[in-house]
This record gives C-alpha cells, sequence and structure tokens, in this order.
C-alpha cells in the first residue's frame, strides 16, 4: 500500500513540475520522500522546485543528499551547478559543470551552461568553445546557437554575431529575441535601416515589448526620423515609464529638434528620480545653456563635475558657458584642466581660442586655434562663422594666421 502511495505523489510532483505548479510539485515530492528518504527522482524533483521557489538553500542541501544517497551523478552535478548560478556564485557553477562533464563528456545541456556561467565570469574564448562543444554533440540546440550570439555581440564581435542570427533565423524567420540580436549586430556595424526593419518585425511578434520600441526609436534617431524616434520612445514609456534611459533619449531628441523647454521638464523629472547621475546634470546643461539660461546651466555643469570629476566633455561645456558669462579667464582653467590630460582634445583647444578671441587677444586666440587645426582642419570653417571671434577677426595676427593657412 506504501508503495502505491509513493508512486503517487513522485509521479505528481514531476507532473506539477511540468506544468511549472512549483508549490505543489514540492509538496508532493515532500511526500513521496517521507515514504522513501532516498529517492533520487524525488529528491532531484524537491530541489528543482524548491530552485524554482526561490528556496536555495533547501534547494542546495536537496541536491547535496542526491549526490550523497547516489554518489556521483551528472545530472545531479548540473542541476546543483545551475542552482549555484541562479544564485549568482558562476566561478562555482562552472566547478560543477566540470564535475559533471567528467563523468558524461557528451552532454550538450551541460556545456551549455557552462558556456553560459564561463561567459558570465568574462571568459569569452571559453564560454565560445563551450557552445561550440554544444553544438558539436547537438547541433541542433538553438539555446547554444543563441546564447553564442549573444555572447559575441557582448564581446563586440558584431560580424560574426550577425552571422549566428541570421543563421537562426532560417530556420525561425519570426522569433523575436532572434530578430532583436540580428538587429543588434547590426546597428553596431551601422547598418542602421537593416537594423530597424529587424526591430520592426520583432514588434509585430510581440508589440508591448518596451525595449523593442526603445531600439527602434535610437534607430530612427540615427536615420534622422526624430519625430518618429520619439513617438517611439513614447511608446516604450507607456508600456514601461521606467524603462532605463528612455526619458532622457527623449529629451535629447526633443532638444536637438530645438524644443529644449520640453526637454528641461524632461530633465526636471530625471534629476528627481536620478540625483547622482551626471549625466543628466549634463544633457541638462546642455539644454539651458542653449536657452541662454547660462548661470543654470553652469550649476549643472558644476553638479556633473562633483559627481564625476575631471570630464573632458563637461569641463569643455562649463568653460563654454563661463564665456557666454564673460568670465573668460575661469573658462581658460577648464579647458587647461582637460588639456592637461589630453593635448590633442580639438575642442578644449578650440575653445581656448574663442576665450581668448573674447578677452580681445588675438595673439593668443589664433594661436590656439592653429594648435586646434592640427588636429581637425574642419575648426577653421567653423571659426568662420562663429561670432566669439568677431573682435578679434580683422586684427593682424588673425588675418596672417588665415593667410598663411589659406
Amino acid at each position: 500500500m506504501e508503495g502505491r502511495y509513493f508512486k503517487y505523489y513522485r509521479d505528481s510532483a514531476w507532473q506539477a513540475l511540468k506544468a511549472e505548479d512549483y508549490r505543489k510539485a514540492f509538496d508532493y515530492a515532500q511526500k513521496a520522500l517521507a515514504r522513501d528518504q532516498y529517492n533520487l527522482e524525488a529528491l532531484n524533483t524537491a530541489a528543482i522546485a524548491a530552485t524554482r521557489l526561490g528556496d536555495y538553500g533547501k534547494a542546495a542541501a536537496l541536491y547535496e543528499q542526491a549526490l550523497v544517497i547516489q554518489g556521483e551523478t551528472p545530472e545531479v552535478y548540473h542541476n546543483l551547478g545551475l542552482l549555484m548560478a541562479r544564485m549568482g556564485d558562476h566561478k562555482g557553477a562552472i566547478k560543477v559543470y566540470r564535475e559533471a562533464l567528467a563523468l558524461d563528456q557528451e552532454s550538450a545541456e551541460v556545456y551549455l551552461s557552462l558556456a553560459d556561467s564561463l561567459g558570465e565570469t568574462g571568459q569569452v574564448e571559453a564560454a565560445l568553445a563551450a557552445y561550440d562543444e554544444a553544438l558539436r554533440i547537438n547541433p541542433g540546440l538553438k539555446d547554444a546557437l543563441y546564447n553564442k550570439g549573444v555572447t559575441l555581440n557582448r564581446a563586440e564581435r558584431f560580424k560574426e554575431a550577425e552571422a549566428v542570427f541570421r543563421t537562426l533565423l532560417k530556420d525561425g524567420p519570426d522569433e523575436p529575441s532572434w530578430l532583436e540580436g540580428r538587429a543588434y549586430s547590426l546597428s553596431r556595424l551601422g547598418q542602421y535601416a537593416d537594423a530597424l526593419k529587424l526591430y520592426r518585425r520583432a514588434l509585430v511578434a510581440t508589440p508591448d515589448n518596451a525595449g523593442l520600441s526603445y531600439n527602434a526609436a535610437l534607430m530612427l534617431e540615427k536615420l534622422g526620423h526624430p519625430e518618429e524616434a520619439v513617438m517611439a520612445l513614447d511608446r516604450a514609456l507607456e508600456l514601461d515609464p521606467a524603462f532605463p534611459g528612455a526619458a532622457l533619449e527623449k529629451a535629447n531628441i526633443l532638444g536637438d529638434m530645438g524644443a529644449d523647454e520640453d526637454a528641461v521638464k524632461i530633465y526636471d523629472r530625471e534629476v528627481q528620480n536620478n540625483p547622482d547621475d551626471p549625466l543628466i546634470y549634463f544633457d541638462r546643461g546642455i539644454s539651458l545653456a542653449r536657452l541662454e539660461r547660462y548661470e543654470a546651466a553652469l550649476e549643472d555643469f558644476e553638479r556633473a563635475l562633483q559627481l564625476e570629476p575631471g570630464n573632458a566633455d563637461t569641463l569643455n561645456n562649463k568653460g563654454s558657458v563661463l564665456i557666454s558669462l564673460g568670465r573668460e579667464n575661469e573658462a581658460l582653467a577648464c579647458f587647461d584642466e582637460v588639456l592637461r590630460a589630453d593635448k590633442k582634445n580639438v575642442m578644449a583647444n578650440y575653445n581656448r581660442a574663442c576665450a581668448y578671441a573674447r578677452a580681445g587677444d588675438a595673439k593668443s586666440s589664433a594661436s590656439a586655434l592653429k594648435r586646434a587645426a592640427q588636429f581637425d582642419r574642419g575648426v577653421l570653417a567653423q571659426a568662420e562663422d562663429d561670432h566669439d571671434f568677431d573682435s578679434v577677426r580683422s586684427s593682424p595676427e588673425f588675418q596672417a594666421f588665415f593667410e598663411r593657412d589659406s
């Protein structure tokens, strides 16, 4: 009679596990173990269910018990490794996966798990080799091929990644995650139009995916369609109001479109949510400067520098605002700080020329502009239309510089 009940509980636990009813699976497995505490199948089912329920300590104890009872078993080692990986202990998981492979060298699933943990610990080449082993054993293991593509993207090996996702899409041309993976590769290769097409195809299958709308917006911006990009970002924010970067990206695009007042309103909200993010202060400072609200812009750039000291872009923009406020000496100090770290910084050299020009020092202005032009000849054309140079443009030093250059 007891054997019949054990079988019922064990089988019920397995059925509940397949149905993803982990609480019921755990309870049935525990009832089975009450009748046979050494049954490996019931222990394994209980451990898997405990893992899914987030009770990692209980799951680990069950796996350890299974190993004591059964001895070295590849399946139990594999499951224990999966548990450790779920807990964030990828180094420990790698050791356990290797124990499993020592017992069964032809397990594609274990190689897949090993590769995932190797990738999480930054061992890219070893991870790729493990994915290849999984695919050698089971060429149809799509998870291995997909994860290999993701790893290649993370390693910025975009051409290789794109080829992997292209292969996957031959078997499933409408699979959203594969479309997204290839789209990302293409976007990083500068093929924005093709990437946008793939993001849109993925959105057809999963229209409520905020990430896809966000990525489509980035492509639309790159392709010069800011209004459509804003609409796509609005959709992403409708789906997930807290989607990382979406609000700031919208504000940046609005600023580029000349809608700085609207952009500043978004930055104001973002500052409240993320008061220690220097990028928000930097971006808001840019918009405030374009609105000629120079004192407020200066405050933002100074706050950004408190959070990220020495940032060259922030120092350059702070200096530009100081020039607009007539504080040329302070501006020069900003540009000099940039140049101490990077003598070839074109913007800092050019801005020094602007500061000297505004201060009426034509000789120093021409010298600084010459220095900037050594690294980027395009600044000369910029200087011809830049009103900062109006007061020195007709000076002998400036005229002589442009005559020598022409």
